[in-house]
């Protein structure tokens, strides 16, 4: 079940004394960030916060939940705790304050940015055997691999070759909001799985039922 807007419109009133929380819509669920940074997700209209020392210590209760299958556990705040703004705000800050300092952006680099029409070759991230892994399923230009976007391009790599990696993931995110894989890995590793979680049950859902054999 998706999580709707009204949630996630209630939370953010909740959490709006600090100024800093946003979210983004990710198929259907929600990505909390606190300053441009995620914190948390949004998941069948439940909050389930990056599990972090100072968190866990506000905490009455603890406790642990998934926010999809195969996620690393989350701090779960039960609805019932959202009412209590003050411990909400401090909870959230307090997520915050704990994560890894962000690693510093890479050095500008001196080639532009590819046009659409470019291989895939001269984007970063993206070793040969990728390439290779890429091309072997169709997509060979920049233009291909933006209009697909990463999840997508990763779930079609991976239906033909069972041989990639959610590093691939990682490096064609990268490769699209100029990051270097091991931060996208670090920070968007949650968001990007929940994000494939979603196109592959989207797809398996609207795929056509093949003909029963007689």
């Amino acid at each position: 079940m998706a999580s709707s807007q009204n949630t996630m419109d209630y939370l953010l009133d909740v959490l709006s004394d600090s100024h800093q929380v946003s979210s983004r819509r990710m198929f259907g669920e929600f990505c909390l960030y606190y300053a441009g940074r995620p914190v948390g997700l949004v998941c069948d209209d439940q909050l389930f916060l990056k599990p972090t020392e100072p968190g866990q210590l506000l905490m009455k209760d603890l406790v642990f939940g998934a926010p999809f299958p195969g996620a690393r556990p989350h701090l779960l705040i039960s609805a019932d705790l959202w009412d209590d703004r003050v411990w909400m705000n401090r909870i959230v800050r307090a997520t915050f304050d704990s994560l890894p300092p962000p690693k510093p952006p890479a050095a500008p680099r001196a080639k532009k940015v590819p046009a659409g029409s470019a291989g895939i070759q001269s984007l970063a991230n993206l070793g040969p055997k990728s390439r290779e892994m890429l091309e072997a399923a169709g997509i060979r230009t920049v233009a291909q691999l933006r209009k697909l976007g990463a999840v997508a391009a990763y779930a079609k790599v991976k239906q033909r070759d069972g041989r990639a990696s959610l590093n691939l993931l990682w490096a064609l995110e990268g490769a699209l909001t100029d990051l270097p894989w091991q931060t996208v890995a670090h920070e968007h590793r949650t968001s990007l799985l929940l994000a494939l979680e979603q196109y592959q049950s989207e797809v398996k859902r609207t795929a056509p039922n093949k003909p029963k054999k007689k």
